[in-house]
This record gives structure tokens, sequence and C-alpha cells, in this order.
């Protein structure tokens, strides 16, 4: 915006060109008037001597002819000047009549510049004003940083306080749970001991009646034999003891029908639990896992790539992820797949699959940059987790299922409370993520840049990283949660030992190639043995304990092996590829 002094030098400079033109036009006109007065002067003089010339003329007595000729000649110069005056006259008249203009002109030229000062106070005014409505504004701004400032700040201790209480409430909720376990065991040894003592004493009375002989005559009236001194005294305790054996007949005494009836049917109601005809029953953890031998059961699982596998805790259901947009479940019938539903919500391929503890939700990430939960009680889907800017590479549960904790290529890991569909924190990361592992207060990434990263989910920040030699492609943990297993791009698995924070065995096979950045490895159930896919579709099998290859399987994948999945129960393996096959093994 210009100042008021350069306002003033314009206004200057156009009063000075208005008064040079003024002057050059007055000089003109001036020159005019001169030579008018000349030709005035001159038309007078000559008339003059015209009129003396008339005058001294008869004296003289010229001739005629000489005067006829004067006369003639000085006709002519008479109307040469009278044409020369007209035409001074005319031009003097055109010459006011542009001054007379001009005038006007500078008449109008005058009021413009008057309204134009005029228009420019009125604008140096309104600029005052705006400049001081600036700095009202300028310190009403700085009046509202402060305050948001203030409120980030209030914002920022709130959620630490929030966090915290959270924290207590959920080791409060532990050490409840813990107590409850303590006294439910305190309640059955209390219940049980009465069982116990009889138990005791029928023993003991056994062991008494054991050492009686006892007559083998086939009389009908034995002869009566003498009882050992011991066997004497017992029978002595029996007569005079009556409340002892009445004490114990009565602890001996089947519940009452109905009470157990009732027992029976809670039992049985709690074991069926299930959806759509599949059962959700709890089956027994198996403690030596079987190594496969065999490809029981294949077939197309998906309409395009088979990215994920996963067996629910039962073992009875398996759960299949494709680029398809869609997650199956299918139920394991005579050694043979068959399929019972169809999960579907997603917008682009399924890229990881988990089963809660309880097998009644799933949870599945998605290349559409979201995480969905879906209820396995009725098969509808319960929560959209969205918040991530590129594809969620890993989706896993955690703190007693009621959270979940998603990794993405965006570079962020985030932890959503499930209750209330909502992100709780986000981890900033270097690297993209390529899948995790948790437990309540830790996760585990592995990264593109060939690290795994540690994070203590409290605070959110990193507590130890271990570097590697390729991209991490999966990782696993052991049901001790106690050893890591991780897959990366040189073809190497390695079983760290999370207590120690050292590796335990670095586990190679020649002619094991990892397929893709995604391809999975996992431990078995037990933790002996860790399997993997390669991209040549045969299945490799190491022991954990010495690290040596313990089998390698040929089947029916022609393929790179994406992912498998070991059936808690130990009994199946299911491998899947990138031709949408599936696998069944088993070790028969």
């Amino acid at each position: 915006m210009e100042t008021p002094s350069s306002g003033r030098d314009w206004r200057k400079h156009i009063v000075r060109q208005l008064q040079h033109r003024d002057r050059r036009q007055k000089l003109h006109f001036e020159d005019l008037i001169h030579s008018y007065n000349q030709l005035l002067m001159k038309s007078n003089i000559v008339q003059l001597w015209r009129d003396k010339h008339l005058a001294a003329t008869p004296s003289l007595s010229p001739e005629p002819q000489n005067v006829v000729s004067l006369q003639s000649t000085h006709r002519k110069e008479l109307i040469e000047m009278y044409q020369a005056n007209g035409e001074l006259v005319q031009e003097v008249f055109s010459l006011s009549k542009q001054h007379k203009h001009r005038e006007e002109d500078l008449q109008v030229s005058h009021s413009r510049l008057v309204e134009l000062e005029v228009r420019l106070s009125e604008l140096e005014g309104e600029r005052e004003r705006l400049l001081e409505r600036f700095e009202e504004l300028e310190k009403a701004n700085a009046r509202v940083k402060e305050d948001y400032d203030n409120l980030q700040q209030l914002y920022r201790s709130q959620w630490e306080q929030l966090l915290k209480r959270e924290v207590e409430g959920t080791e409060l909720i532990q050490s409840m749970i813990d107590i409850k376990v303590q006294a439910a065991r305190d309640l059955n040894y209390r219940n049980e001991k009465p069982k116990r003592v009889q138990e005791k004493n029928l023993k003991k009375d056994l062991a008494v009646v054991s050492r009686v002989p006892i007559s083998m005559d086939t009389g009908v009236f034995p002869p009566v034999q003498k009882l050992l001194p011991e066997a004497a005294r017992h029978q002595e305790i029996k007569i005079f003891k009556p409340f002892r054996s009445s004490r114990s007949s009565s602890l001996s005494l089947p519940p009452h029908p109905r009470l157990f009836q009732s027992f029976k049917e809670l039992f049985r109601k709690r074991a069926n639990t299930s959806f759509i005809g599949v059962d959700c029953s709890p089956t027994n953890f198996c403690s030596v896992a079987r190594i496969p031998a065999k490809v029981r059961f294949s077939l197309e699982a998906h309409d395009g790539e088979v990215n994920a596998v996963k067996f629910s805790p039962n073992s009875k259901i398996l759960a299949t992820g494709g680029s398809d947009r869609k997650v199956k479940l299918w139920d394991i019938v005579g050694g043979m797949l068959q399929l019972v539903k169809i999960l579907e919500g997603s917008n682009d391929g399924v890229t990881s699959i988990e089963f809660d503890p309880s097998g009644l939700h799933l949870l599945a990430g998605s290349y559409d940059n979201t995480a969905r939960l879906w209820s396995l009680k009725d098969c509808e889907l319960k929560h959209t987790l969205s918040g991530h800017s590129a594809k969620v590479t890993a989706a896993k549960f955690k703190f007693y299922c009621r959270e979940a904790v998603t990794g993405s290529h965006d570079r962020t890991i985030k932890v959503w409370d499930l209750r209330k569909a909502a992100c709780v924190s986000s981890i900033p990361l270097p690297s993209r993520c390529s899948d995790i592992v948790c437990s309540d207060y830790l996760i585990i990434s592995g990264h593109f840049d060939e690290k795994v990263r540690l994070w203590d989910t409290r605070s959110g920040t990193k507590t130890d990283e271990i570097p590697l030699q390729g991209k991490v492609t999966s990782l696993d943990i052991n049901s001790e949660r106690t050893q890591l297993l991780s897959c990366s791009r040189d073809d190497l698995l390695k079983v760290v030992d999370l207590r120690m924070n050292e590796t335990r065995q670095e586990l190679r096979a020649e002619g094991f190639k990892c397929g893709a950045d995604w391809t999975k490895a996992i431990f078995s159930p037990d933790g002996s043995y860790a399997v993997v896919g390669s991209s040549d579709g045969v299945l490799y099998i190491w022991d954990t304990l010495t690290g040596k290859l313990e089998t390698s399987l040929v089947g029916q994948h022609k393929s790179s092996i994406n992912a498998v999945s070991w059936s808690l129960s130990g009994e199946y393996v299911v491998s899947v590829d990138r031709s949408r096959l599936a696998s069944l093994w088993t070790d028969c």
C-alpha cells in the first residue's frame, strides 16, 4: 500500500504538468496577439501614408496614367492586407475557441483532481481503520493461540493420566483375577479335603482288613478263628467308634441327581458354542506336534492369490484370506476341507488373519488401508478400523482381546480399542512394517530396513532392536512368549531368545528361497519346529532345538507358498500359495 508522502508527490507532479501546459499555450497566444498588433500598426501606417500621398498628389500633377496604375497597385495591396487581416482574425477566433476548450478541460481536470484528493483522503482513513483492525485481530489471534497451546498441554496431560489409569485398571483387573483364581483354588482344596480324608481312612481300613485271614471252608457254619491282635484292635475300634464309619459313608454318597445334571448341562452348553453349524468347542492342546508327511487334500480356495491362513484355537475351523477380498471359513471333515461360510466386507485383498483366544472373533488386515473385526457367532462385521494411509500388513489381538494392533506400509503401528473401534495410540516407525506380534505390554515389529524392533506399549518407546541381513517378511512367537521366529529375504530363519536377547538358531536349507515380501514362517504348537514354504512350492520344517532340517515336503504346489498354519492339536498343517491352492498336510 502507498504511503501518504508518495500520494502528495504525485499530486504535486500533476499540478506542475498543468502549470507547464498553461505557460506553453500562453506563449503561443502572446505571439499571435503580438503579430496581430503589428499588422494593425502596419495597416495604420499604410493608411496614413496613403492619405498623405493622396493629399500631396494634386500639387505634383502627375500624369493620369501613373496615378491610375498607382491606385490599382495600392488597391491590390489593400485587398491583400484586408484578406491577411481576415485570416488573422479567423485564426485569432479559432485560437480563442481552443483556449476556451482548454480552459474547460483544465477546470474538469481540476475538479477531477479535487475528487481524487477527497477519495484519497477517504482511502487513507479506511487504511488507518484497517490497520487498527489488523492489529486487534493479531492480538486476538495471539490470545487464541495461547489458549490453544494451554488446551493442548492440558489434553496431553489428561491423556497421559487416562493411559496411566487404564494401565492401573488393567493391573487391578489382573490382580483381582489372580485373587479370584487363588480363592477358587483354596475353595477347591477345602471342598476336596473331606474326600482326601475319606480316601486315606479307606486305604487304612483296606490295609488292615487285607491282613485278616479269611476262611475258605465251604461248611454252613465255619469255625470261629482267632483274630490277630491288630485285626482285633481294628474291630474294637469299629465297634466302639461307630460315628467314623457314619461320617465316611455320608461323604461317599453320590451328589444329588438334579444338581449333578445342572452342572453337566452348564459345561455342555459352554463347550458347544457354535455358529452356522461349525463346532467351536475347546480342544486339548497337544504336548508334542506331529510332523506332516504327505498331502491329504488340496483345492482352489479362492478366486485369486491366497495371502493368509489360520487355524482357530480349537483346531476345528480354518480361515483363509485372498486377493479376491474374501475371508473363507472351512471345516475339516474326514480329512477334507468343506466350505462353511464366507465373510465379506473388505474392499481389497486380505493380507492377514487372526483369531482371538476364544475363537469367537476374527481380525483381518486388508490392502484397503483398514482392518476388520467379525463376530463368528453370527458371522457379521462388527467393526472397521480405519486410519492408516497405506495397506495394513498385519493385524493382531492383544490385552485380553480388548485391544488390537495393526502395522502398515505407512510407517505406523496403531493400537485400537475394540470396544470403541477407535485408535488409542499410534507409534511412528522409521521404515515400512511387514509383520507384528504382541503380548499385553510388548509389540514386536519387522521392517523393510532389515530390522526387528521391540516397543513398550505403555510408553510408546522402542526398547530394543535386532538387526537382520534382509527384509523381514514375517514374525512369530512361541506359546510361552520366550522365543521369536523371524523370516527374511536373505533366505534365513532366526530363532531369538527374548529373555537373553540373543540368537539361538539360524535355520537354512539348500534349495529354500523366500518367495515374497509377505512369506510367513511359524512355530509348531509346542515350539519344537519351524515351518515355512519356499518359492518353488516345497514345505521346509526345521528342529528349533538342534537347528537341523527335519524334512522337506513336495506336494501339489506349483508356485510360491505364501503362508502356513499348524493346528494347535498338532494334527494338521495347511499351506496356501500364489496360484489359489490350499493343501492339507497330515502325518499319515
